[in-house]
């Protein structure tokens, strides 16, 4: 009988042992996906880096699978749809907007026109944004921003008057009404589908920073006019399900890599936003500084539609505006 007991004894103690070893063998396995379409941009290179990292740090714990604009078929601007499914555990989310509308604040034409007014907007509007996505069963783990997305175009443009029947990519429904406002026609479209857009004539221009689409998209385009409506930003987001099945050193672990990640990101696209543009005059880009008077001109048409913009959205966006004009002086 003690025998028994001694061998009953053995028998669990190597069970035990055999899923101690089996379940630390599972590692987690998610997949990552980008609204960028090239590894060369500065934000894809920062996902990458997330990934590697994660997946050292956590001792393999957690694997992270990331994919660019166009590798799998689900659209960009739906990155937040495929978070909060589960399709993707995790997201680079930039073409935010139809889905988190209140984000389109970040975005309104001619509000915010410098960096430091980014900064600002960005502190005031954090929670509204967290909560909205909190909503979709999604979390907000970072961000990051390039600098000013200006006009550029395969035809003549030097000024805002040009922008009258050119057919802009967009990436928000602020920027579609910028570009209404001055007679152009505004086009939605995936970056993984700028190239052929402009080759095709769907498109004959696009809003982009130099460090971001003007990167991959430059030798497309032969002007550029350096009005920018908004700047671009992105959110790193996570399905709430599947971050709360990680372990708490791993949640942390993930979240003060994607800290220290995302200022990396947004300093590499301002370093880089003058070496690409210098590049791509060298090239014979047509590049032209933005007046003051068209700047003046495109912040006055533009301010009737913040507010009627934030009174649609509801009173959050009301109130998220005017604590942001306060802040900024606008």
């Amino acid at each position: 009988m003690k025998s028994l007991r001694i061998a009953l004894a053995a028998s669990i103690s190597i069970v035990s042992a055999g899923f101690s070893l089996t379940h630390s063998a599972h590692a987690v396995e998610w997949n990552a996906y980008t609204y960028a379409p090239a590894a060369t941009l500065a934000g894809a290179r920062g996902l990458q880096t997330i990934t590697e990292r994660v997946a050292k740090e956590t001792n393999g714990e957690l694997k992270i699978n990331y994919h660019l604009a166009g590798a799998v078929p689900i659209k960009t601007t739906t990155i937040t749809q495929a978070v909060a499914e589960g399709t993707m555990q995790l997201g680079d989310d930039g073409l935010y907007q139809g889905n988190i509308p209140i984000g389109g604040l970040l975005q309104l034409p001619m509000l915010l026109v410098t960096t430091e007014h980014l900064e600002i907007a960005l502190k005031i509007m954090m929670p509204y944004i967290e909560k909205a996505y909190a909503s979709k069963g999604v979390q907000v783990i970072g961000g990051y921003y390039y600098p000013l997305q200006v006009s550029w175009s395969r035809n003549k443009l030097e000024s805002l008057a040009d922008l009258k029947g050119q057919k802009m990519r967009v990436t928000s429904p602020e920027q579609s009404a910028f570009v209404r406002q001055f007679g152009g026609v505004p086009a939605t479209l995936g970056a993984e589908e700028v190239p052929s857009g402009l080759d095709t004539g769907v498109i004959s221009g696009v809003f982009t920073a130099s460090s971001g689409g003007g990167k991959i998209w430059g030798d497309l385009l032969k002007y550029s006019y350096r009005l920018g409506p908004n700047f671009f930003n992105a959110f790193i987001i996570v399905n709430k399900k599947a971050y709360d099945k990680l372990t708490p050193d791993t949640q942390v672990k993930l979240k003060n890599i994607v800290a220290d990640v995302m200022p990396w990101n947004t300093k590499t696209l301002f370093e880089e936003e003058d070496q690409v543009t210098a590049a791509l005059r060298a090239k014979g880009m047509k590049i032209t500084e933005a007046t003051a008077a068209d700047m003046a001109l495109g912040a006055k048409m533009m301010e009737p539609y913040w507010k009627t913009w934030a009174e649609k959205q509801g009173p959050d966006a009301v109130e998220a505006l005017g604590k942001i004009r306060a802040a900024i002086g606008r």
